[in-house]
């Protein structure tokens, strides 16, 4: 089992080691990434190396039982044509109980040169009777001072200190901020918080509109929410928490003084409240299907600690 953050690679050094295994090249190359065995593992188009993804044809974003049958069916027969064949299911955290429950027996006794790779970036989601049949390789975090210089050298300049600062030591995540997500992750971050210090009704209609649709039209939206939500959260908690005189160190350096607002506001009861409920909204999603709801919660929380919008006072009074 690969464990990490998202964003980490997990699932690049899964593909890379599938190659290594398989490569025909002399031991010292491999893999070797030009032979027709790597070429055809890096375009996931390999018969032996199988990826599982959560089924597209559900809304609840799981993969489904039906999906795991149809995998250890196929398991039984041989391999194609590789000396190994290997099976990434990516993410791991996103077995329906059912699938994970269908999985066990393969992943206890595998076919002879058949490798399973769970990927997950949250090890708790997971059944038990599920990890105690993985090896589990963890993923750490990569310091932002060496994170920046590699953005850097891609060209990434003008965002590489911000993109390895926001990135908490996941370069995929990195790339993908440098790569113009700072820009998204910016529009979003300052219309939360004009939602946060505004009327009620504000943040109703925001959450309606961010979960417009079905799950696969608005999941990954409410996920960077969340994301922006504990980063200014996270600054928060630094304003509130850091001794006088100590040098500040935010993630959003440029808001200081929302920072210094929210802390002033919230620090420490309603940051960890707040941030309480986030945590709760990301388990709810991982199975609940009504977004509107899981989003109406953790912003009105929000909203409610803060205190800044019309009305807010009251109910904080109240509460």
């Amino acid at each position: 089992m690969f464990e990490g953050p998202s964003g980490s690679g997990k699932h690049r050094v899964a593909v890379r080691l599938a190659m290594a295994a398989n490569c025909t090249s002399p031991p010292p190359r491999r893999p070797c990434g030009t032979c027709p065995t790597c070429l055809q593992h890096l375009a996931g188009s390999h018969p032996d190396l199988i990826e599982l993804s959560p089924d597209p044809e559900l809304q609840s974003g799981l993969i489904s039982i039906s999906q795991v049958r149809e995998l250890t069916a196929s398991l039984q027969y041989h391999r194609y044509n590789a000396r190994h064949r290997f099976v990434i299911i990516d993410p791991a955290d996103r077995l329906a109980d059912p699938a994970a429950n269908a999985l066990l027996k393969t992943l206890e006794e595998p076919r002879a040169g058949t490798h399973l790779i769970l990927i997950t970036a949250a090890r708790s989601a997971l059944l038990p009777t599920l990890i105690s049949r993985c090896q589990r390789v963890r993923f750490g975090a990569v310091p932002a001072d060496e994170i920046e210089p590699w953005l850097v050298d891609a060209g990434h300049i003008d965002l590489a200190g911000a993109a390895a600062r926001l990135s908490f030591g996941a370069p995929g995540v990195a790339l993908a901020l440098a790569s113009g997500g700072i820009k998204n992750r910016t529009k979003l971050k300052e219309r939360l918080v004009a939602v946060a210090e505004g009327p009620l009704d504000g943040v109703f209609e925001y959450s309606a509109a961010l979960t417009k649709g079905g799950r696969t039209d608005w999941k990954d939206k409410v996920d960077l929410m969340l994301d922006v939500v504990e980063d200014l959260l996270r600054d928060a908690a630094h304003v509130g928490g850091r001794p006088p005189g100590a040098p500040l160190a935010l993630l959003y350096p440029d808001d200081e003084a929302v920072a210094r607002r929210w802390a002033g506001r919230m620090w420490p009861g309603g940051v960890a409240r707040s941030a309480e409920s986030v945590a709760i909204t990301r388990e709810r999603l991982r199975s609940y299907t009504n977004g509107r709801l899981a989003v109406d919660t953790v912003l009105t929380r929000l909203w409610t600690e803060l205190g800044l919008g019309p009305g807010a006072r009251r109910l904080v009074r109240g509460a």
